[in-house]
């Protein structure tokens, strides 16, 4: 059996890490590999228990197609928790809605990533059981976006809501807005849905309101890609001319020590004749 690949931090690595799409975003973005690291499946899924908590979780190809491993990658959206309290994320996703306060709650969209096969489907089950499959989104290898670009959207999405919203911007919104922003931004995909996917947005039955961000989420989107393919352009251009001053100073000075061989042969052969 071959060794799982571990060249791509934040998504194939050696072990498994808990962070939220800021850092994840910096992570990802520190690697090259991860342009090359495509997204194979999204499926929308939403806790059974208490408060019904949504989430999604994700597939990602290794960058090398020949390799069969594949990365789990969780995201999901909680209200951030007060650092003193020593509470359990078990505690967070099992309790009940939290309730709207006076004050404004920072949300902490979180990202858990794993190697598929490793104690992943244990990690699941503790924290997310008893849990229900109500989607997936399926996207062909030429066609689907990067772990970058998924990164770029999930930073894009926290920024445009930083706030726990029971109202309106919650887990719900969050999962909805990643899932509807995806099959916008990248069309060529095939979404599968389950009898139950009418429970999504619902809290035991009644639904909850969401705000409607897909279209702003996706403008925002894309000029942040724009801009990092602008970056991209200006530092392959930087290289380039970087590579063609060096290789003109190397021929330069080719061509200097040519002359200077020449006049030493020049030199050579007056002294000879003498």
């Amino acid at each position: 059996m071959s060794k799982s690949p571990t060249d791509v931090p934040g998504l194939f690595s050696s072990g498994e890490s808990r962070i939220d799409v800021a850092a994840w975003q910096t992570l990802i973005m520190s690697n090259r590999l991860s342009l090359q690291c495509g997204l194979k499946r999204v499926v929308y899924c939403k806790c059974n228990h208490n408060k019904q908590h949504e989430f999604l979780l994700l597939h990602f190809h290794h960058w090398d197609y020949s390799e069969s491993a594949v990365a789990a990658v969780v995201i999901e959206r909680i209200p951030k928790q007060d650092p003193r309290n020593n509470s359990s994320s078990r505690l967070i996703h099992t309790s009940n809605l939290i309730s709207p306060s006076a004050s404004e709650t920072a949300a902490e969209d979180i990202v858990h990533t794993s190697r598929q096969g490793s104690s992943f489907p244990q990690y699941l089950a503790d924290t997310y059981a008893p849990f229900t499959k109500l989607c997936t989104l399926d996207f062909s290898p030429l066609a689907c976006p990067s772990a970058a670009q998924v990164s770029i959207l999930l930073s894009v999405v926290n920024q445009h809501a930083p706030y726990y919203d029971l109202y309106e911007n919650q887990c719900y919104w969050s999962s909805f807005t990643v899932w509807e922003t995806l099959k916008q931004l990248f069309p060529n995909c095939i979404e599968t849905r389950s009898a139950l996917v009418d429970q999504r947005s619902h809290y035991h039955g009644f639904a909850i309101r969401i705000a409607d961000s897909v279209e702003v989420v996706c403008r925002d989107y894309d000029a942040r890609w724009r801009d990092i393919e602008n970056e991209e352009e200006l530092k392959r251009k930087a290289d380039e001319a970087n590579k063609q001053q060096g290789l003109a100073q190397g021929l330069a000075g080719q061509d200097q020590i040519k002359a200077e061989l020449e006049a030493e042969r020049v030199r050579f052969e007056a002294e000879r004749v003498r």
